[in-house]
């Protein structure tokens, strides 16, 4: 009896110490990936076509992370053209400018103007959440996602080159930006 017994209590040992074992095997792996998916992260990688994690503008997340991919921005559109043609066209003073914005690209991503024109940004969302922000112009679109428009208008009343960018934590320094030149 004091056999069986023996026998019995050094099974449940072994069955610990393998689960003991399993858990750390398991905890090893997700600490491993996590790790390397925070280093990729904190080095930008890969900057197109892999997965980019999006996190709340806050900054606190939203509970729910979602998986953006960065995709290749497509050609500037004729009408696109034509309108970057006509910026600097001095006959009008009213300009406006079709923006489509995308993970993480603005097309088109240089647009000129001249001083003391009205001018009015398009801004079409054709995937994630994004807006439109020039700081030194006070110019801000509102937050849009995928499908979704915006529109700022306002007065391009000094000289010089001005940053467009998507004011989304994270979007600006994988490449979303362009630049305003007023003449």
């Amino acid at each position: 009896m004091a056999d069986e017994k023996k026998s019995s209590s050094t099974h449940v040992i072994y069955i610990v110490i393998i689960v003991v074992l399993l858990i750390a095997v398991a905890g090893e792996f997700m600490y491993f990936h996590k790790k390397q998916s925070e280093s990729m992260m904190a080095n930008n990688l890969p900057m197109r076509g892999g997965p980019m994690m999006m996190q709340a503008k806050n900054g606190k997340g939203s509970g729910m992370d979602m998986m953006m991919v960065a995709v290749t921005p497509p050609p500037v559109s004729d009408q696109q053209q034509q309108q970057l043609t006509e910026g600097t066209d001095k006959s009008t003073t009213t300009k406006t400018f079709n923006i489509t914005a995308g993970n993480f690209y603005f097309v088109p991503t240089k647009i000129t103007v001249n001083q003391g024109d009205k001018v009015t940004f398009v801004m079409t969302n054709a995937g994630g959440f994004h807006d439109l922000v020039i700081d030194e112009l006070g110019v801000k679109t509102a937050i849009t996602k995928t499908g979704n428009a915006a529109t700022a208008t306002f007065t391009a009343s000094k000289k010089g080159s001005f940053v467009y960018y998507c004011s989304i934590k994270g979007h600006k320094q994988k490449g979303m930006w362009g630049t305003l030149t007023v003449q």
